[in-house]
């Protein structure tokens, strides 16, 4: 009996003991709270790399095409049926070479003719004069046979034009683009025989918005691509000073060599014309983010490895990335686990590069 009250005992003891250790473990524990345990728990890690402005050339970019730098319709100066063509389209030809002959039909006889009656006159002016020297001619009839002559050499001077004008030459050197008679054909005077272009050198004309335009200076550099992707470079030879009423862009043209014509009239292009330069920093494109206004910006790591939201500018697009503006000049970029972490959080940097 006495045993059996002493186990009792002992148990009770124990109890009370138990639960007297769980109310006071428990209230310390209740005493950290979750801000204890937040404390205790380990920064996010993000990886970062220490990047330094440098200098950017800013571009402005703008869709355009090439154009021929001279385009001439040749066109016929004088009446007749086309005896002979001498240029086909397509191919190339030098200034002064003949593309086309009209037929000469009478014009010869009217030359031949035209130098007789300047002849003639000339004999009957020289009379004149003798005798008006001698006073046995009155100045009216000396005036008349020197109006006389003048008229004949204006009719010799007409003919031999006539007979020059028969053949439609080159003005230049070019390309024979079109072509719109053949042998047989009649034309008349003004009318177009022919188009001739010259590709060399060769104009890129692209459309300047109004915000674009003033940075755009005659003389400088720029380059163009083009639809099958050749890179041309010139300089900057126009700037219109009036927009297109439609459009509101300002027309530009850039000079480009083409001594083989290799680069034809008509191709699509676009045109790149370095205007400013700037320190920029050259960023992956995935390590942009937007804050919660849809605001598009990096995150940073201060000194005290606190994650800082800064607002961008895309100043355009390079080979490795694109070219921010508004950072200050060295900054600590997150490049991977910026997704994970918000503005003002303290963060676990780890240096590595931009990959």
């Amino acid at each position: 009996m006495n045993r059996s009250y002493a186990i009792a005992g002992a148990i009770t003891v124990g109890a009370v003991l138990w639960v007297l250790s769980g109310q006071f473990g428990g209230g310390a524990a209740e005493t950290k709270g979750p801000e204890a345990a937040k404390a205790e728990a380990p920064l996010q890690s993000v990886r970062v790399a220490k990047l330094s402005a440098v200098p950017m050339t800013a571009e402005v970019l703008m869709p355009g095409r090439t154009e021929a730098s001279r385009r001439v319709d040749l066109r016929a100066e004088v009446r007749g049926r086309v005896a002979e063509v001498l240029a086909e389209r397509g191919r190339p030809v030098r200034e002064g070479d003949v593309v086309l002959r009209i037929e000469k039909n009478d014009r010869e006889v009217a030359l031949a003719q035209a130098r007789a009656l300047v002849a003639q006159r000339e004999l009957e002016f020289r009379a004149a004069e003798q005798l008006q020297s001698k006073g046995f001619n009155s100045q009216v009839r000396y005036s008349e046979a020197k109006a006389a002559l003048d008229a004949a050499r204006a009719s010799l001077r007409r003919a031999e034009l006539d007979l020059a004008n028969l053949e439609v030459r080159a003005p230049f050197d070019g390309v024979l683009n079109q072509r719109s008679v053949e042998v047989g054909n009649y034309v008349d005077v003004k009318d177009p025989v022919a188009t001739l272009v010259d590709l060399d050198p060769l104009r890129v004309v692209g459309f300047a918005t109004e915000r674009d335009v003033a940075a755009i200076r005659v003389g400088g550099p720029g380059k163009a691509r083009l639809v099958n992707g050749t890179e041309v470079e010139g300089s900057v030879t126009y700037v219109s000073s009036s927009a297109d009423a439609a459009t509101r862009t300002f027309r530009v043209e850039m000079e480009v060599a083409n001594p083989e014509g290799r680069v034809v009239d008509g191709l699509t292009a676009e045109l790149r014309l370095p205007v400013a330069t700037r320190p920029a920093h050259l960023v992956s494109p995935g390590v942009l983010t937007l804050d919660d206004k849809g605001t598009i910006g990096v995150k940073l790591v201060d000194a005290q490895n606190v994650v800082q939201f800064v607002p961008v500018q895309l100043l355009g697009h390079g080979d490795k990335g694109v070219w921010l503006g508004g950072l200050p000049e060295r900054i600590t970029l997150i490049t991977v686990g910026q997704d994970f972490v918000v503005a003002g959080q303290k963060v676990a940097p780890t240096e590595g590069g931009l990959s």
